[in-house]
């Protein structure tokens, strides 16, 4: 039973981890209805609407700064702002679409890469096949309570683990996709510009973890000996495994934004939202 499961782990698994992972501009095109197919639909009919308030909100403020002589921005540079602000908040599916295209254009450069000089494919697909031969599992070769088969059993739970991982982060991607609207409302007002600032490095950081994985299924895949892998081979797959699964966390480290580990949401959407706590 353990090994018919451990074996389902491997078939279904990766070929749902490579679609999540590596994502491209398509995650963007069932949001359409959603952001509004115009500026009078949708979230975007919410963000037009705001743009009043923004409004009465610096009318008030400057007409208070020639009682209390505060600094404030002249009204020439508050309206070229706003009218920015209104043109790239209606096209920001294009702009959110155009930066994901990006991150998926240089991740798949990277697996070309592997392609091309060793002549595999990079991708949890073709690590699997690699690391953990198909027929494993179901042959009289595995054996649980062996070193072999507690390294491999490892393995493919790592791989479970990821796919929870990587779909946290699929839909973290949709939901600041959607909020992209309202980020970019927020650069109207110099009060408001923290919320932009961490919903970018949100998106940046969730984007660029495609990048890191190719590099790191690269790197795999050069220390990966041809057939099956030694112990010791084995044993750099199961770092690597967990590397995979902190990849996340090394760059929230370096860029900032969510980390998909379950124990980290909830103190990184506080952080998120309380501005100027991510990194």
């Amino acid at each position: 039973m353990l090994a018919n499961l451990l074996s389902s782990i491997n078939t279904n698994v990766t070929e749902f981890l490579d679609r999540l992972i590596f994502i491209n501009s398509d995650v963007t095109l069932n949001l359409i209805n959603v952001l509004g197919k115009n500026s009078y639909s949708g979230i975007n009919l919410i963000c037009n609407s705001l743009i009043y308030g923004f409004l009465l909100y610096y009318a008030f403020s400057y007409l208070l700064s020639h009682l209390t002589f505060a600094q404030i921005e002249s009204p020439h540079q508050f309206i070229f702002k706003l009218i920015l602000c209104v043109f790239a908040l209606n096209a920001s599916l294009v702009l959110c679409s155009g930066l994901i295209f990006i991150f998926s254009y240089v991740s798949n450069m990277i697996r070309e890469l592997g392609n091309y000089l060793l002549g595999v494919d990079v991708s949890f697909t073709g690590l699997i096949s690699n690391v953990i031969p198909k027929d494993y599992f179901i042959s009289n070769s595995f054996s649980l309570f062996s070193f072999d088969g507690i390294l491999k059993a490892s393995i493919s739970f790592g791989f479970l683990s990821l796919t929870i991982s990587y779909s946290i982060r699929y839909i973290l991607i949709k939901t600041l996709v959607i909020l992209a609207p309202f980020a970019i409302l927020s650069l109207c007002s110099s009060k408001t510009n923290w919320f932009f600032k961490s919903w970018f490095k949100s998106l940046l950081s969730m984007l660029f973890l495609q990048v890191f994985v190719a590099i790191i299924l690269l790197v795999c895949f050069i220390v990966e000996n041809n057939g099956v892998a030694s112990l010791p081979s084995q044993i750099i797959h199961l770092g690597m495994i967990y590397t995979l699964f902190k990849a996340n966390s090394f760059v929230k480290e370096f860029i900032g934004g969510f980390g998909t580990d379950v124990s980290l949401n909830a103190s990184s959407l506080s952080s998120f939202f309380r501005g100027g706590d991510l990194k």
